[in-house]
């Protein structure tokens, strides 16, 4: 493996060392011909190289490609702050850029900067209820460390290679269905705002720039560190497997395990079985010591199929929580993840329109829709349990369903044809969604106009455009969502 020090030394040639406010471009040599801006002394490195500026310019879902003109490697906190600061005086958009793992240039910056988070990966301390991180660090990373010294986050993303600032930025949605979003169990971030300022909030300190920056999509700031919420970690995880033909049948299963609160997770994996017919898998997760195994009977009782269909299996807790990992490892090992176009859909839906939501669109799926390598998911939080303003949800209702179609192209490379016929698909079953009462969650491929971005806050839009303009007065932050025109932030999201 070569390490990042010997990368960087690599590419010192392209070394940033100003920027030529007339040409808007970034200067590589301190002694080139006209007047332009140095830029502050770093402790990491500012690139402009082709390799790191092709890699900020796309994300995993291969769609949107919007290249910036440099790329921070930051070596500390103070250097996303300054470099921050350099870009508001000069009017450059800046993205942070954790694992790349938006599918439609949500952390892009067409022009301008990105940051790439992953430098800034130090875990600063592990204590019985809180853990202080870096928030280019990973779940994963988290976890190794965590979990050995018998702590965990009680809510997790299935697949935890994802950076600590970006899940945060988005909401992170848990298989852990009374635990609340991953937003719900942080304790204080520190963030660089966009007016450059490194700012610690909590509920009791800054708490505005606290709510607005958690599922607030990046619009305020950077998150640099993040002191997260745990509790003790389980030693082992018993999964039961159900699988479904009939819609009606597994959704009355699935409430009547989520209603009755004993498990520890519920979810369901859907995709084309061998014959071709899209069905349901019901998940049951329930953690227990080694010494107190579970009553599967007593756990499964009242359900419409018999404990002995289910496939069940023991792991310990790392390997039930890294189980997604290991699956985008494979698909990475042999080339058809990375490379592959992920126009993926993600809605949230009430309790209420939920069974029919689905019901009605699966039947309307073929095999291109999922693809070899794809799947459904669909996940039931409890509403009691979200506290974050900005992730928005449906309202009037205490189960809320995060339903995703993870697509997958069966071949790696571009296909206009049918990254179009997705993204098509996507907004018709976007505006299905959104007239039952459902909402976006902005991690997926969505073709987004100012007005639909409108309608998405709701009655947080005006509070939301005045956060901005506060936080963000140059409007630099994040564009790749379009939710805010830069310079013109209460223009597009006013109050209604």
């Amino acid at each position: 493996m070569v390490s990042r020090r010997q990368v960087l030394a690599g590419l010192s040639a392209a070394i940033v060392t100003g920027f030529d406010p007339v040409k808007r471009a970034w200067v590589a040599e301190a002694s080139a011909s006209g007047a332009f801006d140095h830029i502050p002394a770093l402790d990491g490195q500012l690139l402009t190289d082709p390799a790191s500026i092709a890699a900020a310019g796309t994300d995993v879902g291969n769609i949107v490609h919007h290249a910036p003109i440099a790329v921070l490697n930051p070596g500390s906190a103070r250097d996303v702050q300054k470099m921050v600061q350099f870009c508001a005086i000069r009017g450059i958009s800046v993205a942070a850029r954790g694992q790349g793992h938006a599918t439609y240039g949500q952390a892009q910056a067409e022009g301008g900067l990105v940051i790439a988070m992953s430098s800034l990966n130090q875990i600063h301390s592990i204590g019985p209820t809180s853990v202080d991180i870096d928030g280019g660090a990973t779940w994963h990373q988290l976890l190794q460390a965590s979990v050995p010294q018998g702590v965990t986050p009680p809510a997790l993303t299935g697949y935890t290679k994802l950076s600590i600032g970006g899940v945060l930025s988005m909401g992170g949605v848990s298989s852990t269905n009374a635990q609340g979003a991953v937003v719900d169990n942080v304790q204080a971030l520190q963030v660089v705002t966009g007016r450059g300022d490194l700012v610690w909030c909590s509920e009791h300190q800054e708490p505005a720039l606290f709510q607005g920056v958690l599922a607030g999509v990046g619009q305020l700031g950077i998150i640099v560190r993040a002191i997260v919420s745990v509790m003790p970690a389980p030693k082992m995880a018993r999964t039961y497997l159900f699988n479904y033909g009939d819609n009606a049948t597994f959704f009355k299963d699935f409430r009547l395990l989520i209603n009755r609160g004993e498990c520890d997770g519920v979810f369901n994996i859907g995709g084309f079985d061998p014959t071709g017919h899209l069905g349901y898998q019901l998940n049951v997760i329930k953690y227990f010591d080694p010494s107190h195994p579970p009553d599967d009977a007593t756990l499964l009782r009242g359900l419409s199929q018999p404990v002995s269909a289910a496939q069940i299996t023991d792991q310990t807790y790392l390997d039930q929580v890294f189980s997604v990992d290991v699956i985008i490892d494979f698909l990475q090992s042999i080339g058809l993840f990375d490379n592959s176009i992920h126009p993926w859909f993600d809605v949230f839906l009430p309790d209420s329109t939920v069974e029919k939501y689905v019901g009605d669109v699966l039947p309307t799926l073929q095999p291109e829709d999922i693809g070899q390598t794809g799947f459904l998911l669909l996940f039931a939080l409890k509403r009691s349990k979200l506290k974050r303003p900005f992730l928005r949800i449906p309202e009037h209702t205490e189960w809320v369903y995060l339903f995703d179609i993870l697509t997958a192209a069966n071949t790696p490379g571009p296909d206009p044809t049918f990254t179009a016929n997705m993204l098509a698909r996507n907004r018709r079953l976007f505006e299905k969604a959104r007239a039952v009462g459902g909402t976006r969650y902005p991690i997926g491929s969505v073709d987004f106009s100012h007005a639909d971005w409108l309608r998405q806050y709701g009655p947080l839009a005006g509070a939301f455009a005045l956060l901005k303009a506060f936080y963000d007065p140059r409007g630099i932050m994040t564009p790749g969502p379009g939710i805010f025109a830069r310079g013109h932030n209460s223009d597009n999201l006013e109050c209604p």
